[in-house]
């Protein structure tokens, strides 16, 4: 049996210079030492990806072709600015610009919740409502005559010829035959301005109650439009009744 020359010079070196073998320490050191080496900031490394990164524009050679896997020419192979934004159907209308629209969404448009004369009158006539105390939308509102004020009530003279009994309503708004309604039942109409905070506070006055804070003030409009329709006495607007009070006084 051969045995190669640097296999036999090393028993020899080690008896000349005395060098012992080298003691194996035990498996609980060796796992405690890989343990304490390899849990630290300095041995960490990032996970290595299973797969390469694509590598463009390195010629032939790289497998990915001199396009870059672009193709030939086109508005997609250019680099830059050449990807076209969302919609874009290369240079013809496009479907958005190509139907037509019709009208459009008025941010500024009001939605009054309905309340006509004949339902007041039948919820008067089932005790749900005082006639001897000024109704306001907090009054319609508790009492289920509407469901949603949403930016306000507005009264309408649908079933006029039913109404009997006078009445004295705060609402937002009221058409003319429900004006001529209320006030031939010897009743009267005041129409009040609210935004948002008002009305809400008007309706709900119990989320400021609990919180033990003051209710805030009405508000008045802000609006050319609203302050010349709530200005009117045609329309019973009450900073026309406002002004022939101060008037007065």
């Amino acid at each position: 049996m051969l045995v190669s020359r640097p296999a036999l010079l090393v028993p020899l070196v080690r008896a000349l210079t005395g060098a012992a073998r080298p003691i194996a320490r035990p498996a609980s050191t060796r796992i405690a030492t890989y343990a304490t080496s390899a849990i630290r900031i300095g041995n960490l490394t990032p996970a290595v990806s299973k797969k390469n990164g694509k590598r463009l524009g390195r010629g032939d050679g790289s497998g990915r072709g001199g396009t870059s896997t672009r193709g030939h020419k086109g508005q997609k192979a250019r680099a830059g600015n050449g990807k076209p934004k969302p919609g874009f159907e290369g240079g013809q209308t496009p479907l958005t610009r190509l139907i037509p629209k019709r009208g459009f969404t008025n941010p500024h448009k009001q939605h009054y919740a309905p309340l006509n004369v004949d339902r007041l009158q039948y919820w008067i006539d089932q005790g749900r409502l005082d006639p001897t105390q000024p109704i306001t939308a907090r009054e319609l509102y508790a009492s289920r005559c509407v469901h949603n004020v949403k930016d306000g009530i507005k009264l309408l003279g649908d079933g006029h010829a039913h109404l009997r009994t006078p009445v004295h309503l705060v609402v937002s708004r009221a058409s003319r035959s429900a004006i001529t309604a209320v006030e031939a039942a010897g009743g009267s109409i005041v129409c009040r301005y609210y935004n948002a905070l008002s009305l809400r506070a008007l309706v709900k006055p119990h989320k400021w109650l609990a919180k033990n804070e003051p209710l805030p003030r009405f508000a008045d409009p802000v609006s050319q439009k609203d302050l010349l329709w709530y200005s009117s006495p045609n329309h019973r607007g009450y900073l026309a009744l406002r002004d022939r009070i101060a008037s007065t006084a």
